[in-house]
């Protein structure tokens, strides 16, 4: 089968490379005080041989904003996280495809605390008619359980470009997500959405390991798993 390579975590290389990482808005705050930094490292991802590069818009969200007093940069920083992420491909004259990365809203590996459908699902479709313009697909990232990955992809699913579903794996190593919900029952609830891909993220390769075969038999396409966001 044809293999896809992601970029690494975005994250963890700004603190690598050392720009401040805060606990509200994450990686974020490299768009604020380095964008030159996060430029480079879409640059270094791409020669190392990513197929696919993802914006640095995984602590762009809303609420965690206003905890720095920055909630009016939610569009600004949004479009300077694509256009880095532009630049660098046209920099490298790369062909690769990005990802525009749609993150938990209310806190990573917190299936507790992702609220209802019809609450958060206004809100990913914000930033996905954002960031749509700028990219090749989106990525609803770190999906914690079926209705949080069912309401980015349905928001992003409204933009007409493809979408792809990573979920987040408890980390007993049983490949269920940490809601404790199947991979089965993860991908049933998205069974009324074009989503084209299939993946799984942030969690022990173990649990990824475990999934896999559970992801494979619910005969989607296009599966894969990841460590870093």
């Amino acid at each position: 089968p044809e293999k896809v390579l992601l970029d690494g975590g975005m994250g963890r290389e700004l603190r690598f490379r050392g720009v401040e990482i805060l606990d509200t808005i994450w990686s974020a705050n490299g768009l604020l005080v380095a964008p030159e930094i996060v430029h480079q490292i879409h640059l270094d991802f791409i020669a190392a041989g990513a197929d696919i590069i993802t914006t640095n818009t995984y602590g762009i969200i809303r609420a965690n904003l206003a905890k720095e007093g920055l909630e009016d940069r939610f569009v600004e920083l949004n479009r300077l996280a694509c256009r880095l992420a532009v630049e660098a491909r046209e920099s490298a004259e790369s062909s690769v495809m990005i990802a525009g990365s749609l993150p938990p809203l209310r806190g990573s590996y917190r299936p507790d605390l992702v609220g209802e459908f019809n609450e958060i699902e206004p809100l990913y479709r914000e930033q996905a008619e954002l960031l749509a313009p700028h990219v090749d697909l989106l990525l609803c990232e770190t999906m914690s359980s079926a209705v949080e990955g069912k309401a980015a992809a349905h928001a992003a699913c409204q933009t007409g470009i493809p979408v792809w579903v990573a979920w987040t794996l408890h980390e007993d190593h049983s490949g269920k997500l940490r809601s404790g919900e199947t991979i089965a029952e993860a991908v049933t609830a998205l069974s009324d959405l074009p989503v084209t891909g299939f993946l799984v993220n942030c969690c022990a390769p173990e649990s990824i390991t475990m999934a896999m075969p559970q992801l494979a038999k619910t005969g989607v396409k296009y599966i894969g798993g990841y460590a870093n966001t």
